[in-house]
């Protein structure tokens, strides 16, 4: 009953069926057929509460929410709670949560993009000739959804936002003139659009509040009286809207269905604040890069709170590990059935996600599936390295909660920063390096969408293990050429478990190349042409920049020297775009004593055949490492300079010759 009242809080008394959760009581049936069921359940619930009853604990009423019964109806000790403050105040020390005057704030920008985007979207009513009147009927909204709309918000995190628009205002429209608009607001120091992403967003920052921005545009007129969010509840909405509205629009539809499919949403927020948190700090939370992001971590609390409905935070806490450390990954994690698609025109069109009639769906490696109409896995990045990696962070978030309760460790203890820099031996070092801000905003938010093409070539290298690093390092002046940019690393670990032995070639050349065609397919190329470049190479442990290892070393040192000064340009004998001569090829051999190594530059425009290619480099197999290789195959370095916004007949290419 609880969650059936939630739900016709929400949608006005119909809720859209994807989101009822069923709801069991042990002392009524609906059908004669049902009674034995029900009579069967309610002897069950009795023998558990006896069990329990014997052992000082309580039961709390029989419930279900979502597609199973409840693991455990076990209610929070009081020792629960004790534990569960302590998980609190110790969070809040490190993480605060956003105070009243950061809210305010945070509000009032709200409010100044919908009154922007109103007034916007009716001056465009008024170009394009309609009356007064039918101005007037225009109706839109501005609405929040991901970690705001759930209520889990701190001072450092940016309020992803819906923007909702009557059928006459386009997306080509909202990426063109509303984002000028934007650009021109005093208010506004940053304007990001990303038109081409699978989810167009148009990234922010007014008045220090970072805001993203989605947009859908709807396909039937509000009309007035027309409440924007409730309509946007109803699955009907969806109907004849475009593709990248609907994943817009369930956005929203999924935050709401959230909070409505959990037995206690403040115990939902609190253990949902502590996961985040332990995942940006682990290196996992990110979404672009193969991991999870804000949607899924969100997902995978719910199911734990239906799971145990009365259980405390840090309760849930050990669960949540426990869960997801042995979950069988062939099922998907559903906090509610998936509806079938539905056939009426408008509808039919909409892929849900069904692995038994879409191959593409079978490859998906950890789905966890969204709760609105149409269902969407979520997790469609996540390959086999980062489902590695997570499964790790599971087993050690466990084992250390155990540490916890046994009052061993502290809380601090689960959450302590990934130690990456001191995990690896080996490392590709990627630096994105502009001239200026707008260069940076662009081109780095194209780099990190591609990274993940990188990872999964890098993944397919026989011999090694990769670690991406979802994190970007910002230079503070590591670069006297470039002024601004940032540094991104995937660490390398050569391990025998993944095929390396003594003797065996490690060859990145095709997985780099891959991502240089890539990266040399940004729209912008050509525009700002000689303003940026992306430097690739492979670096030792001891190698890793300043600014990687000791950020704040680096900021001070940056402080010290003053404004960047721009420097003259090195000469062509210099190597302009160098290579590191181990950084494409490594390869395990005991006769490393004998090396000889020799570099020369070289230049070729990025569309010459005949550039310069390099022979192997022997390299030490025995420390653990990633990805996956030929034996005795030639390799060539992988350019330091992967692409650069230099004219073709400017790039320069260096090549080395190793024996």
């Amino acid at each position: 009953q609880p969650c059936q009242r939630g739900l016709a809080r929400l949608w006005g008394g119909r809720p859209p069926r994807a989101a009822m959760a069923s709801v069991v009581s042990t002392t009524s049936t609906s059908s004669t057929s049902a009674a034995p069921a029900v009579a069967s359940s309610a002897a069950q619930a009795a023998a558990a509460a006896a069990a329990a009853a014997k052992e000082g604990l309580k039961l709390g009423p029989p419930v279900k929410y979502g597609t199973t019964d409840p693991i455990s109806l076990q209610e929070a000790t009081e020792a629960d709670h004790v534990l569960s403050a302590r998980m609190r105040e110790e969070l809040e020390a490190e993480f605060p949560a956003e105070n009243p005057d950061g809210m305010a704030r945070r509000q009032a920008v709200l409010r100044d993009i919908e009154t922007m985007f109103a007034g916007w979207a009716r001056g465009l009513a008024i170009e394009a000739g309609l009356t007064p009147e039918e101005v007037n009927r225009l109706r839109t909204k501005v609405t929040t959804l991901g970690s705001f709309r759930l209520g889990v918000v701190h001072p450092g995190s940016d309020i992803d936002t819906l923007c909702i628009a009557p059928p006459m205002v386009s997306r080509e429209h909202f990426f063109a003139s509303f984002v000028l608009l934007l650009e021109r607001h005093p208010d506004i120091s940053e304007c990001v659009p990303i038109p081409d992403a699978y989810t167009p967003i148009v990234k922010l920052k007014m008045r220090g509040v970072c805001i993203d921005l989605l947009f859908a545009r709807l396909a039937r007129a509000l009309v007035p009286g027309d409440d924007p969010e409730e309509m946007a509840r109803d699955d009907d909405v969806l109907k004849n809207m475009d593709e990248k509205s609907v994943r817009c629009m369930n956005g929203f539809r999924v935050a709401d269905q959230i909070l409505a499919l959990v037995p206690n949403q403040e115990t939902f927020r609190k253990t949902l604040r502590f996961v985040k948190y332990w995942a940006r700090r682990r290196g996992i939370y990110s979404n672009i890069l193969g991991f999870f992001g804000g949607i899924t971590w969100s997902l995978l609390v719910a199911r734990v709170c239906q799971l145990y409905p009365y259980y405390a935070p840090s309760q849930l806490i050990n669960r949540f590990f426990l869960l997801y450390l042995q979950w069988n990954w062939t099922k998907p994690v559903m906090l509610c059935d998936i509806l079938e698609p539905r056939k009426e025109p408008g509808l039919a069109e909409l892929k849900v996600w069904n692995p038994k009639t879409n191959p593409a769906d079978r490859q998906h490696v950890m789905p966890v599936i969204t709760p609105a109409f149409p269902a969407m896995n979520s997790t469609y990045n996540v390959t086999e390295t980062t489902k590695r990696i997570l499964l790790e962070e599971f087993r050690r978030g466990l084992d250390v909660v155990r540490q916890v309760e046994l009052h061993k460790a502290d809380w601090n203890k689960v959450h302590e920063p990934y130690p990456f820099f001191e995990q690896f031996n080996h490392y590709l070092w990627l630096e994105v390096l502009v001239r200026t801000e707008e260069v940076y905003r662009k081109f780095s938010g194209w780099v990190e969408s591609k990274l993940r093409i990188l990872v999964m070539q890098l993944e397919a290298v026989n011999g090694m293990l990769i670690h991406p690093n979802p994190n970007q390092y910002g230079l503070y002046g590591g670069d006297a050429e470039w002024p601004l940019g940032c540094g991104m690393f995937i660490a390398i670990a050569f391990s025998s478990d993944a095929g390396a032995h003594p003797g065996l070639t490690i060859d990145l050349r095709g997985a780099i190349m891959q991502f240089r065609d890539v990266i040399n397919q940004w729209a912008d190329r050509d525009q700002y042409a000689g303003q940026y470049k992306l430097r690739l190479r492979r670096i030792r442990r001891s190698e890793v920049p300043e600014y990687a290892r000791d950020p704040e070393a680096a900021r001070r040192r940056q402080l010290q020297s003053g404004p960047w000064q721009p420097r003259r340009p090195p000469t062509p004998s210099s190597g302009k775009v160098a290579t590191d001569a181990e950084s494409a090829s490594q390869t395990s051999s005991p006769a490393r004593t004998g090396e000889k190594r020799s570099a020369r530059p070289a230049s070729a425009s990025s569309g010459d055949a005949a550039s310069k290619r390099a022979r192997t480099a022997p390299a030490d197999a025995a420390s653990s490492s990633t990805a996956r290789a030929q034996k005795n195959s030639r390799a060539a370095p992988a350019t330091e300079a992967v692409a650069s916004g230099e004219p073709a007949s400017k790039r320069q290419r260096a090549s080395t010759t190793t024996k």
